[in-house]
């Protein structure tokens, strides 16, 4: 995704870049946030929110006042057209988790009537209500099949009412071809990589 941003930034004009805001409990020791959170270039468009148990308590904040100044005020300050990026919020200090639940569930809903973009880096599709509004809201739902061939596998089976022995060959399939795998889950229902693209 920071590498996504990064080409979206070098390829748009900067009068017509939208904002970028990136919630995370690691902005401040994710490495590979480094390029975009630490280079100036793109310090008008990218925006960081350290939704950490670290600064929650710096703060000197309860969580519902942190949600609203912090989150909900800034983000409503950058107006329309936005790219929305939550990633691992599910590890968020744990007395805003409730709220960034209920506002990324809320976000998937409704974004689009003000034109956002709602990227989720999650660990697992099956995370209970952080996940659920997810898989019925969203476009399409990217696996690493090298890494997680049992997960892709399920989701196959499960979401895509596929055969086991099928969802077995085409996890194997896009494993040797590339390191990720895209599930498009609006119609026309597909699976694609860099490379390869079966429709279902």
């Amino acid at each position: 995704v920071v590498s996504m941003i990064q080409r979206y930034f070098k390829a748009s004009a900067p009068h017509n870049r939208r904002q970028v805001c990136w919630l995370s409990p690691e902005l401040q020791i994710d490495k590979t946030l480094s390029k975009l959170r630490d280079n100036d270039r793109y310090r008008l468009w990218f925006h960081g929110i350290d939704i950490s148990e670290k600064n929650l308590k710096e703060k000197g904040m309860d969580a519902a006042s942190f949600y609203q100044k912090e989150i909900v005020d800034k983000i409503e300050g950058m107006g329309d057209d936005l790219i929305l990026v939550l990633d691992d919020f599910p590890d968020a200090a744990r007395a805003l988790y409730p709220f960034l639940e209920r506002f990324y569930n809320s976000m998937l809903r409704v974004a689009r009537h003000r034109n956002y973009g709602v990227i989720s880096l999650i660990h697992t599709y099956a995370h209970g209500k952080a996940s659920s509004q997810a898989l019925q809201s969203n476009k399409s739902v990217i696996f690493y099949p090298r890494s997680q061939q049992s997960r892709c596998i399920q989701f196959l089976k499960d979401y895509l009412q596929l055969s086991s022995n099928y969802s077995k060959e085409l996890v194997r399939k896009f494993a040797s071809l590339g390191r990720w795998m895209c599930i498009q889950m609006h119609s026309p229902v597909c699976i694609y990589n860099e490379s390869y693209l079966v429709l279902l």
